[in-house]
């Protein structure tokens, strides 16, 4: 579904501008993102939506470990200590002593490949459009999905394709904004926004499921979401402090 609203945006200039010199970049960040997703449905259904969300804060902290390995950004110790504590905030979400879950693995793998996908696009040059991405990225997908599909098959009802379409809708104006979002302001500025995916989650997760978030689900919240955001604060001075050099 998400394919099908894409490809007359990706082809809006003809079909030949859906060539691509990027293919194996394209091949790698949709198995990345196969992987997030399948992962992510798994531990969705399994976890309450507060605590799945949570995990998913997880993806600057992969991010950070990611790029010192491929990339080289070795970072400050500020960054290291804040990414260590990020994930001591996974530990008391998971609660590995008491009522532990290992769907809360599942889902943190899902961030991990998320990271993956961020570290691919990274290197993807920026003259390659993207729309063009999100079609290869979908087109891709749907390859390698469709015969585990087929063996599984069966047809949707009213109520269930309905919800189909709304997650093709919605997943693809998440990318899109969150697209153009980047491109319009300040990373670092819009970053703190993404945190009101857990206020979302929560109050979705007691309207539908009657799931009320635990004193260590929002502990550990509050410890990745604080890790997180102070490694934003701290790149962005940074950023700002060598700006003021080269001035």
């Amino acid at each position: 579904i998400s394919m099908l609203l894409v490809f007359p945006l990706a082809a809006h200039g003809g079909l030949s501008g859906l060539r691509s010199r990027y293919l194996k970049m394209h091949l790698g960040r949709s198995l990345f993102g196969l992987a997030s997703s399948v992962t992510a449905f798994y531990a969705v259904s399994r976890l309450p939506l507060a605590d799945f969300t949570t995990m998913s804060f997880t993806l600057p902290l992969f991010i950070t470990l990611l790029a010192a390995l491929t990339l080289g950004e070795r970072g400050t110790w500020q960054r290291w200590l804040a990414t260590l504590i990020g994930f001591a905030g996974v530990v008391v979400t998971a609660r590995p002593g008491g009522d532990f879950q290992p769907a809360a693995l599942v889902a943190l793998s899902s961030a991990f490949f998320g990271g993956c996908v961020i570290m691919v696009i990274k290197k993807t040059p920026i003259t390659e459009s993207a729309w063009v991405m999100l079609l290869y990225s979908n087109a891709i997908s749907c390859a390698l999905l469709l015969l585990p599909a087929l063996s599984v098959w069966r047809m949707p009802g009213g109520i269930e394709l309905l919800l189909l379409v709304l997650i093709g809708v919605f997943g693809m104006i998440s990318q899109v904004t969150f697209i153009f979002g980047m491109r319009e302001g300040d990373a670092s500025a819009l970053a703190p926004f993404d945190y009101m995916r857990l206020v979302y989650a929560a109050l979705i997760g007691w309207v539908l499921f009657a799931e009320i978030p635990d004193q260590w689900s929002l502990l550990g919240a509050a410890i990745i979401i604080g890790s997180t955001f102070y490694i934003g604060r701290h790149e962005n001075r940074l950023v700002r402090e060598r700006e003021a050099v080269l001035l």
